[in-house]
């Protein structure tokens, strides 16, 4: 297996919330009524870190490692690549293959990616790019729907990079009704989330498959991390602008397809983010028609 299917989640809203300065001693109807509401603020504010985030170009380090049955390692590969823009969306560019630059056929292969990209994008409607950012920054994993469709628990307070962050535990409910796939999607996993306080964001989520799923058995750990990025105003006035990127995702997955059968850790690291202005308000969702983690 040269690659890893990956699950893209993206960064998540701001928005502060009072109650989460609070001391959580006990579950209560009220802990449940506090969390729902702090959950649909985070969903409905989604769209205005997706946008924000949609300002930076990145470099993505990829990692990937296989094993047999005994341990040992059957594949080592690496990657680097550089996230851009084509016509407003996002694009992954891939220039280093194991620790060197492209060359000979990769680099002639991803170049020919690259163009084949840039021409159907020129081609692709407002609606079409709009369908395209919706897979990019959507997500079937719990965060998208822990509201109604899973059963949460405040575990406690934490610290995390120096700030304070509140742990929530996500199970899913036994008589959970999605309403669509990706919803039915995120019933496969449990979660357990670390919410910034004062800013009501995910700095960090761990997911465990609960079930064997596209051939990953069940049991596979998926961690992403989150970072915090202020940008002071252009002009020196206004307010600072704070965004939140992801900044690492660590899976840890045993496979099995046929004769196939092994473990691997597959780890990206993205670095550099740098602010590139671009406009993309006609592609992205509404809050109302939109229900992702923007990946």
């Amino acid at each position: 297996m040269s690659d890893f299917k990956k699950i893209i989640v993206l960064s998540f809203p701001f928005a502060v919330m009072a109650f989460l300065s609070m001391c959580v001693c006990a579950q209560s109807g009220s802990d449940q009524e506090n969390l729902n509401a702090l959950f649909a603020r985070m969903k409905a504010a989604q769209l205005a870190n997706g946008k924000l985030s949609l300002q930076y170009t990145s470099e993505d380090l990829y990692h990937n490692q296989n094993f047999d049955k005994n341990g040992k390692t059957t594949l080592d590969e690496s990657a680097k690549y550089e996230n851009v823009f084509i016509e407003g969306l996002p694009y992954r560019k891939q220039v280093e293959k194991n620790g060197k630059p492209l060359e000979g056929k990769d680099a002639e292969k991803e170049e020919k990616r690259y163009e084949k990209t840039v021409a159907e994008r020129k081609k692709m409607t407002n609606a079409e790019k709009r369908g395209l950012l919706h897979w990019s920054f959507h997500s079937s994993m719990p965060i998208c729907c822990l509201a109604t469709l899973f059963d949460n628990k405040i575990l406690r307070h934490e610290m995390l990079d120096g700030r304070d962050t509140l742990v929530v535990y996500s199970t899913p409910k036994p008589n959970a009704q999605p309403a669509n796939d990706e919803e039915k999607s995120s019933l496969d996993y449990k979660e357990t989330t670390w919410i910034d306080v004062e800013d009501a964001m995910p700095a960090k989520i761990e997911t465990e498959l609960l079930r064997d799923k596209d051939h990953f058995k069940q049991g596979m750990i998926l961690q992403v991390g989150y970072m915090r990025k202020v940008e002071a105003p252009v002009d020196g006035k206004g307010k600072a602008q704070v965004v939140w990127l992801q900044s690492s995702s660590v899976a840890h997955f045993n496979y099995k397809m046929m004769m196939i059968n092994l473990s691997g850790t597959t780890v990206d690291t993205w670095t550099n983010y740098k602010k590139f202005r671009v406009d993309v308000e006609i592609f992205m969702d509404t809050p109302e028609t939109g229900n992702g983690v923007g990946k």
